[in-house]
């Protein structure tokens, strides 16, 4: 797996304490001469199949990101406890078109403006379901643990990759630091700019919600460079710099998303 990534190709992996993961990634982002824009999702009607948010992008341009469901179904847009935004209930399960199960399950976000860098909060992720058994063509193809709940993102169409992977609830970091399950997820892919990120969820009957405040930007091609190299395997990165951390305040109890009345 290591051996394999490119020369420009960077991994880095972040597993931090509430309030520390959004500095984080946006002072890599800056580091590498890139900037991070906030995108606050608003609320919205349930059932749609296509939903377009404006911003402005890390240039002052304006922008869009259009989100959809990768199986086309409709968005189940709500909110979730100290989540700032609304956000998309997933509920991840197979589908027979899945190239990795789960996968048809999940967002894509499709933005006008190319980025390479992405994350977003997440709610509810390893409240249960942790010892869901991998496809072992998934485990050798992608180089990940034969079980767990997976987080998984991939930039346009390329390689997925699984920057997290819960075994129990104390690898949500939300949960770890202040017994919540909202933690924030993203990657950094500087091998080039993308116009889709697709992120979905493979640990069978989660809630799973994801959005709240979209953080994008873009870093030069080659600009984060070799922060760090993680164990041989250790969550199947494959040219990716993920970041994976923990917001909000939550009782320890699984916790479904609110729907917007």
């Amino acid at each position: 797996m290591v051996a394999s990534l490119s020369a420009n190709a960077a991994t880095h992996i972040v597993n931090a304490a509430p309030g520390d993961v959004a500095a984080q990634f946006t002072s890599v982002v800056t580091a590498a001469g890139g900037s991070v824009a906030p995108i606050v999702l608003g609320t919205a009607d349930d059932g749609v199949t296509s939903r377009v948010v404006a911003y402005t992008d890390g240039n002052g341009n304006p922008a869009t990101v259009t989100i959809q469901r990768l199986n086309g179904g409709a968005l189940y847009n709500g909110t979730y406890p100290s989540v700032t935004g609304s956000v998309f209930s997933i509920n991840p399960n197979q589908d027979a078109g899945d190239t990795i199960p789960g996968e048809r399950s999940g967002l894509r976000f499709i933005f006008s403006s190319p980025v390479n860098a992405f994350g977003m909060d997440i709610g509810d992720w390893a409240t249960c379901c942790t010892t869901v058994t991998r496809d072992p063509t998934v485990v050798s193809t992608y180089g990940v643990a034969a079980e767990g709940s997976g987080l998984w993102i991939r930039f346009g169409g390329g390689a997925a990759t699984l920057p997290a992977n819960a075994l129990t609830a104390a690898d949500n970091p939300g949960y770890a630091a202040n017994n919540e399950f909202v933690n924030f997820i993203g990657a950094i892919d500087d091998s080039g700019t993308f116009t889709t990120v697709d992120f979905w969820g493979d640990g069978w009957g989660e809630v799973l919600v994801a959005g709240g405040t979209l953080r994008v930007g873009v870093v030069p091609r080659g600009g984060i460079g070799p922060v760090g190299v993680p164990a041989l395997g250790e969550f199947g990165l494959l040219g990716v710099v993920s970041l994976v951390g923990a917001a909000g305040a939550l009782a320890v109890r699984r916790r479904r998303v609110s729907r917007k009345n």
